[in-house]
Parts: structure tokens; sequence; C-alpha cells
């Protein structure tokens, strides 16, 4: 239970990050304007400290708890950053770096509890699953904006509809065959 809770505000910490960084391109967009940062109800200055107290606070902890789960947790936050200032504007790298945060949550868990018999094609599935999410929204976006897409997410003008459904298909016919596996090759209780 701490660990999930270090979870949420390490994630709270990455999200008011993103959204500090993307509050003009987030003012522009029909239903992410009203968000505390783009709106103005939540003041930059209070988000700031938000974004170092948190990872501060949450970082000792979650060594203390388990230096794994504390290097999980540290990488997390790492890869966020890097997202939020860069890896955002890459092609399809940007939806792997979210899928990946969710993983990594995964990941981060497997240390804090006993877990018999954790199946590595758990992975495969939450990463296909996260792949399968991360594509899906792109593709919604692109038809929700249509031509002012590029205004809130400039990535979008890499993508286009025919690409995305490519993807998606390839995913959604890689998911089912790792779920395949993953239930035909668990082990019996």
């Amino acid at each position: 239970i701490i660990g999930l809770g270090l979870l949420c505000l390490m994630s709270s910490a990455v999200y008011i990050l993103n959204d500090l960084v993307d509050i003009e391109a987030d003012r522009q967009h029909p239903k992410k304007k009203f968000r505390p940062l783009p709106s103005g109800q939540l003041p930059k200055s209070i988000a700031l400290i938000a974004i170092v107290l948190l990872p501060l606070i949450v970082m000792p902890i979650a060594f203390w708890l388990n230096p794994i789960f504390g290097i999980i947790l540290s990488i997390y936050a790492l890869l966020n950053v890097a997202y939020s200032f860069k890896l955002k504007h890459v092609v399809i790298v940007d939806v792997i770096v979210v899928a990946s945060g969710f993983v990594l949550r995964v990941g981060a868990g497997v240390p804090l509890v006993q877990v018999v018999r954790f199946s590595p094609w758990m992975y495969v599935c939450i990463a296909l699953l996260a792949l399968f999410l991360g594509f899906s929204k792109r593709r919604q976006e692109l038809m929700l904006l249509q031509e002012g897409a590029v205004n809130t997410r400039a990535i979008l003008e890499e993508y286009n509809l025919e690409f995305l459904d490519g993807m998606l298909n390839v995913i959604m016919a890689s998911t089912i065959l790792a779920y395949s596996l993953y239930t035909f090759l668990a082990e019996g209780l």
C-alpha cells in the first residue's frame, strides 16, 4: 500500500511537470484547456513547488521500502522527465515511453509483494495493451482535432490515420498472441 501511494505521488509530480511544460498547447485544446494549470486555477508557483517537493519526499521512502523499488521509481521519473522535454516530440518513441511507464509501474510492484510464479508474459501483455492505448489515443486526437491537432500536440503532424490503424492492427494481433502464450504457458496452481 505504501508503494502504491509512492507511485501515485511520483506519477502526480510527473503529470504536473508535463502539464506545466505543455501549458500553452493545452490552452488551445478543447478539453485540456479546463485543466487546473491551463485554466489558471492552479498557479504555476504551486505546481513548481509540487514538482520539487514530491520527489524529495517520495524517493527516500521508496529506497527505504525496497532498493529495487526505488531504482525502478527513479527510472520511471527520469524517463518521464525526458519525455516531457524531448521524447514526446519523437514519433513512435512518444508512445513507447508512455507504454513503458505502465510496464515500470507493474515492475515496481513486484519487489514489494510476494509473487508466486509471476510470468514474464504479463510484462509483454501490459506493454502491448499500453501501446494499444497510446496509439489509440493518438488516433482519437487526430480524429477529434483534425487540422488543429498540430496546435495542441506537435507530434501529431508525424502521424496519420492509415499508419495508426496499421499499428493498432499489429498490436491487437500481438496482444492476442501474447495473452494466449501467457495463459497456455502458465503453471497450474
